[in-house]
């Protein structure tokens, strides 16, 4: 029935628990599991006269704090007797991320948590779930 599911992981609960759910789903069907994560930049302002300078970390460590999630994310998939066949840290907006993995890879299936770690920005501009939902070419589904 699914063939190839990609799991959106970014390291919150939710996003745990989804892969936790993927796991079983993954073992049942003998699918292929791909995760994804995208690190999402918290920058640092700094007051300087009337405007600001905002100071984004270093590619280094957006980069090493990706890996960090990813290996959580394979800990988590090897204890539950799922190992996944890819895992992909991407650079962009979570949802673009995602959406090119699905079509990368031809999924039947794309799981997400319902909440992770978005910020305010997600009630301006939708949720990486909702987005997702939208313009994935699979099925979606999305874990409490």
């Amino acid at each position: 029935m699914f063939e190839r599911i990609v799991v959106a992981v970014d390291g919150s609960e939710p996003a745990k628990h989804a892969l936790s759910v993927v796991c079983n789903l993954a073992t049942q069907y003998g699918s292929e599991l791909h995760l994804v994560h995208s690190p999402q930049v918290e920058t640092t302002a700094i007051a300087v006269g009337a405007g600001a300078v905002e100071i984004a970390p270093d590619p280094n460590t957006i980069a090493e704090a990706g890996r960090k999630v990813m290996r959580e994310a394979e800990s988590i998939a090897t204890a539950k007797g799922c190992n996944a066949k890819q895992s992909i840290v991407g650079s962009h907006d979570p949802a673009t991320d995602i959406l090119k993995v699905i079509t990368m890879v031809e999924a039947d299936l794309v799981v997400l948590g319902r909440r992770g770690l978005g910020s305010i920005g997600s009630l301006l501009m939708g949720s990486v779930s909702q987005k997702v939902s939208h313009g994935a070419t699979c099925s979606c589904m999305t874990v409490s």
